[in-house]
């Protein structure tokens, strides 16, 4: 029997990460993983497209791809969080249709949207229903004209992105399903340029915020304890939870001691447990942020 692929891609600003699943028993089977550089190629912004060399684009998804999918057309893409945004807001009321909704949201974020309304596109998750009517929504928003870039360009390359979603996101899909966080949890992802912030409270996603910085530990220091102040201003619970953080592991040891000492209590340092993946492909393979959210977007397809 063939099993079918599952390709998960992370798009970051200067290279991209791409990884292969198949189902398998007992295990999930990693059948490969492939980096490419982009350098000179992609230049993020939230406000217009951000690939400025589109044909060494398309050349470096069918050299990283091709090798990896095979005939699978399909494909799972994260994208830099900086190329859009991610907004976590209450309505009064539930919408009547699920088009309702996008327009109802569209026009409540209108000031904070990176483009005008109608050139934004909207998708939006409901977290909690209460009996009183309210709800707690996730929204996500992105430019049309960057997303609808990134589209063509993979049709270019022959394959179709199904499915997009943030970065911040795919890191924290990974490693949500197989490791038991609780209910409530501060998530802190520390990779190259990005420290992100997400607050868990009833299992559904709270709070979120990502900054970029630098890996070096008096920025980190400053960066994390500006985050905080900001996370402990909207939900003043996490200053209790426990504490979780990715961090990539070229980033070293030093920078767990920042984390403590930020927040102030202990923080455990999460096991990608990549070893459970079948096929051997990732032994020796660096856990980093980016190989960690391309697998989460590809897990997330072979989910749907």
């Amino acid at each position: 029997m063939i099993r079918r692929t599952y390709v998960g891609l992370d798009l970051g600003a200067d290279q991209l990460t791409a990884v292969a699943l198949q189902p398998s028993r007992p295990a999930v089977r990693l059948t490969g993983v492939r980096r490419e550089t982009l350098a000179g190629v992609v230049e993020l912004s939230s406000r217009q497209p951000n690939v400025i060399d589109p044909r060494r684009f398309v050349e470096t998804l069918r050299r990283t791809l091709d090798p990896l999918a095979g005939n699978e057309e399909r494909v799972a893409l994260s994208l830099p969080d900086r190329v859009g945004r991610l907004y976590l807001l209450e309505t009064d009321a539930p919408f009547k249709t699920r088009q309702d909704g996008i327009d109802a949201l569209k026009w409540r974020l209108k000031a904070s949207l990176p483009a005008p309304p109608q050139q934004v596109q909207l998708d939006y998750q409901v977290l909690e229903r209460r009996e009183d009517g309210h709800q707690r929504c996730v929204v996500a928003a992105v430019a049309r004209s960057v997303l609808e870039q990134f589209e063509a360009l993979f049709e270019d390359a022959g394959r179709h992105a199904v499915q997009v979603e943030f970065h911040s996101l795919s890191l924290c899909n990974y490693y949500r399903p197989r490791l038991d966080l609780g209910a409530e949890f501060l998530l802190i992802g520390v990779e190259q340029g990005q420290l992100g912030v997400m607050y868990f409270s009833g299992r559904a996603l709270a709070y979120q915020r990502v900054r970029e910085t630098t890996p070096e530990p008096e920025m980190l220091f400053r960066e994390l304890s500006l985050a905080l102040v900001e996370a402990v201003a909207a939900q003043p619970a996490l200053q209790r939870c426990p504490v979780f953080a990715h961090l990539d592991p070229e980033l070293g040891t030093a920078l767990r001691g920042v984390l403590s000492a930020a927040l102030e209590r202990e923080v455990r340092i999460l096991d990608p447990q990549l070893k459970r993946f079948a096929g051997g492909v990732a032994i020796g393979l660096p856990a980093g942020g980016a190989v960690l959210a391309a697998l989460g977007a590809a897990e997330r397809l072979m989910g749907r």
